[in-house]
């Protein structure tokens, strides 16, 4: 199957849609502005106002190209042309007719004419634009980029030097508890289930449309074989010769290789400067590998859940006097704190891994890719670190309320995916039961032969380390060597649970010396099997005692943040933004369109906030919203240092310059692409819209909380001690106060809702309807109501809508049938590549 064909077709077939709006939109742009000299010809009509009104009339509903109107449409809201036609003879013959009415009519009419040519001129910067979506990316390569080359080159092809004997001693003996030893036994029994039902597998039409899904929401594929594969969706013979293909191909999988001929190495470049090495595989053997890798990674994770669940995995002791407690409380227990902890944590426990093959878990995390998506859904890999972040910051201020301290450890595995040692990954896998059939073809999958475009002509190396990026089956290999790494810091720190998404590496704990035994034990694994922590990511401290040598040094830091322990929050480095604030500056310099500026700018602006944590929930404290938002501030004043109104501003002037339009509104700029606007996102409004929900932070606190609980006890003990009140057990005196307060976080659960509302993020200021606003709405030519725009529509149409009416007649800028927005949006959505 070629891949290029049909991507080549769609990308004609939409060139060419583009082509024929933008000649019809040209043609009737120059047609308007000789329609539009009869603002002229009116002029020339002198005092004569009915003649004035009547030439103007016959203008207005004699244009038929985009924005006419006949006898049943109202002009600019107030002015119905069928009730004008009635009107005018009476004008015209009625001596005492007002003229102020006339003027009025002919200022509606101008004002349409006027608006009109003022919206083909906004439409006219779609022309100037769709061929040079460029996307705001800089071509050259860069050193860092040849640099980080040569240092993969070092790492893939070398032997890590693996001592297999010590590697499998220390599996054996860390599994060798009776439960643990069980464990292994059914995880073992499981890997065979798989293996059996493979071997057997048929694809269907429905089986490879759900692969393809799964192949296009990875970072695998170029842009032509992704449109290739969106196409394959669309064909149903191309999808049922692709079943059977793989029908084939997983019969005789033990015959799969790579290219003898090798495959090709790309090198992608993040915001964090580190590039990573992609490669370009056939369709059949993405979509094959694909479906190898979601399975394997089901039922792993499935495996592996029932560890943890098992008795093999240390939890916290259960409470003491379960009986007496839940009667004289009146509740079960199970609305605390420990037990929210051990639903987050299965959130967290291999989340790199599929639960399921209809949804995958890929791309993986990475907080520093430019297009990430911020959500709610906890599922969204951004989501799921903010999620985490909120975590650790609501834990130090419990932990530092309820005990005094806090420690926590950050780490991060250096190259861990380029550098995770084949003898290391194979001896876990045989170890939880892989057959020699699989760790064969395993073998093959990772021993792949590659070829740089540095490399001589014909030039092919067999890696002999590391994982191939963005594969899913890379992620089983990944995450059952971390795995391990999971279970030992569980078992020799008496139960603390590693957090993690793949590489990154979270500790914490009130007790310090948990964080030690944890760490140290991290660090034996990391030997055995190879791997080392990258210094520049690693750090610990600790909020009240002293830090414990034993921990690393360095700040716990993520993203553009640092947790700072005299603060017990996080805090913006403003030095890290310095730089980024550079990178920007770069980026913006080398695009080549307006569209393209706008574009870098807001998916740029987007990463900041999401390296600020996102939108903060109340464990961040209202000074780090106030941090944001000035933050926010401070980048766009030395973005633009000589302009007054930032980014607007300068685009303003850019489209002054190039296409000498003048004193554009500040709307128009904020529109949505779809409404004829360019869409420039403004990443204050919603930081703006949270600062109401921080107003009670004090009384919301775990201190305030903790000041209650003397009261709330009393009240428990005076009802369980009146005389008038029955319950089992009152034979027994109630609790101590010390024994209550014990409970906090095993059992109260007014703890519980506070521990949450600490992580709950707010929702947005609501941004109330008003008839004028309404109006705007209803007389757009897409019409909506208010319910159906989102928040940020809602703010934008709310602030700027009366002066983009103003301007445009209109709050719907230009004719969306005659604007290319096919071509604009596939541009905003695309991946964005940055100085290959």
């Amino acid at each position: 199957m070629s891949n290029s064909t049909g991507s080549s077709a769609f990308g004609q077939t939409l060139q060419f849609i583009t082509s024929t709006k933008l000649q019809e939109l040209e043609k009737q742009r120059l047609g308007y502005q000789e329609h539009a000299k009869v603002l002229q010809k009116a002029d020339a009509c002198g005092d004569n106002l009915v003649e004035k009104a009547e030439l103007l009339l016959e203008s207005v509903k004699s244009w038929p190209g985009s924005g006419s109107v006949d006898d049943r449409d109202s002009v600019s809201g107030k002015l119905n042309l069928a009730n004008l036609r009635l009107w005018l003879p009476q004008a015209k013959q009625d001596p005492n007719f007002d003229r102020d009415i006339l003027r009025s009519w002919i200022d509606t009419l101008e004002a349409h004419i006027r608006h009109s040519l003022m919206r083909f001129d906004g439409a006219k910067l779609f022309d100037s634009n769709s061929d040079k979506t460029d996307g705001g990316v800089e071509k050259a390569g860069r050193q860092e980029m040849h640099d980080q080359l040569a240092r993969l080159d070092s790492i893939i092809f070398e032997d890590a030097g693996v001592n297999i004997e010590a590697l499998e001693s220390y599996l054996h003996d860390l599994f060798s508890t009776e439960e643990a030893t069980k464990a292994i036994r059914d995880l073992r029994a499981s890997m065979k289930s798989l293996e059996d039902s493979l071997k057997k597998e048929t694809f269907t039409t429905r089986k490879v449309e759900v692969i393809v899904q799964g192949v296009l929401a990875s970072d695998l594929m170029d842009e032509s074989k992704r449109k290739t594969l969106n196409e394959i969706l669309s064909n149903p013979t191309v999808l049922e010769e692709l079943a059977s293909v793989l029908t084939m191909r997983m019969a005789s999988l033990d015959a799969w290789s790579w290219p003898a001929e090798g495959i090709t190495v790309e090198m992608r470049r993040h915001l964090s400067g580190k590039y990573r090495a992609f490669t370009d595989p056939d369709i059949i053997d993405a979509l094959l590998l694909h479906h190898l890798g979601i399975s394997w990674q089901v039922k792993l994770k499935a495996a592996f859940l029932r560890i943890l669940d098992s008795k093999a995995w240390t939890r916290p002791r259960p409470v003491e006097n379960y009986k007496k407690i839940s009667q004289q409380l009146s509740n079960p227990g199970q609305c605390s704190i420990d037990t929210l902890r051990q639903q987050q944590q299965r959130v967290f426990f291999l989340n790199q891994l599929s639960s399921s093959k209809r949804f995958s878990n890929q791309p993986t995390y990475d907080e520093n890719r430019l297009d990430a998506v911020s959500t709610d859904n906890h599922q969204n890999p951004v989501a799921i670190k903010q999620k985490l972040l909120q975590i650790m910051a609501t834990e130090a201020l419990l932990n530092t309320t309820l005990h005094g301290s806090h420690a926590v450890v950050r780490s991060d595995l250096d190259w861990s995916g380029p550098s995770l040692p084949h003898q290391s990954i194979l001896t876990v896998l045989e170890f939880f039961g892989v057959s020699k059939e699989w760790i064969s073809f395993f073998r093959r999958f990772l021993r792949a032969p590659l070829r740089f475009k540095s490399d001589l002509p014909g030039q092919v190396r067999t890696r002999i380390r590391g994982t191939p990026f963005s594969y899913p089956l890379s992620s089983v290999c990944g995450e059952v060597i971390l795995f391990v790494m999971d279970f030992a810091v569980n078992q020799k720190a008496n139960g603390l649970f590693l957090y993690r998404l793949h590489d990154d590496l979270w500790l914490w704990d009130a007790d310090p010396e948990k964080c030690v035994a944890g760490w140290k034990e991290m660090n034996v694994y990391a030997n055995l099997v190879g791997l080392k922590f990258n210094a520049s990511k690693t750090g610990s401290t600790c909020v009240g005692p002293a830090k414990p040598a034993e921990l690393p040094e360095g700040d716990i830091r993520w993203g553009f943040l640092y947790f700072d322990p005299s603060k017990t929050r996080f805090v913006i480095d403003q030095e890290q933004v310095d730089t980024h604030i550079i990178e920007l500056r770069r980026q913006l310099s080398a695009t080549k369109s307006v569209f393209g500026w706008v574009n870098a700018y807001n998916k740029y602006m987007g990463f900041f906030v999401r390296n600020f944590g996102g939108r903060p929930a109340p464990c961040f404290g209202n000074a780090h919203l106030t941090d944001i938002i000035s933050t926010l501030a401070r980048i766009k004043q030395e973005l633009f240092p000589n302009i007054q109104r930032g980014a607007v501003a300068y685009l303003r002037s850019v489209v002054e310059t190039r296409f000498g339009i003048k004193d554009l509104p500040q709307g128009y700029f904020h529109l949505p692409i779809s409404r004829g606007g360019l869409e420039l996102r403004h990443p204050m409004i919603e930081m703006f819209a949270l600062t109401q929900s921080f107003d009670d932070e004090e009384g919301q606190s775990f201190e305030a909380l903790a000041k209650q609980d003397k009261q709330k006890y009393k009240d428990l003990k005076d009802y369980w001690d009146d005389p008038r009140t029955t319950f089992l057990g009152k034979e027994s005196s109630f609790m101590s106060l010390d024994e209550f307060i014990s409970l906090r976080e095993s059992w109260l659960s007014e703890w519980r809702h506070r521990y949450e509302y600490m992580m709950t993020i707010k929702g947005l200021a609501l941004v109330h309807e008003t008839p004028v606003v309404a109006s705007y709405l209803s007389q757009a030519r897409t019409k909506c109501t208010w319910s159906e725009l989102d928040w940020y529509e809602k703010w934008l149409v709310s602030l700027y809508g009366e002066e983009v009416v103003k301007r445009f007649g209109s709050w719907e800028v230009v004719d969306a049938s005659l604007i290319p927005v096919g071509m604009v949006q596939l541009f905003r959505t695309s991946r964005m590549k940055l100085d290959q």
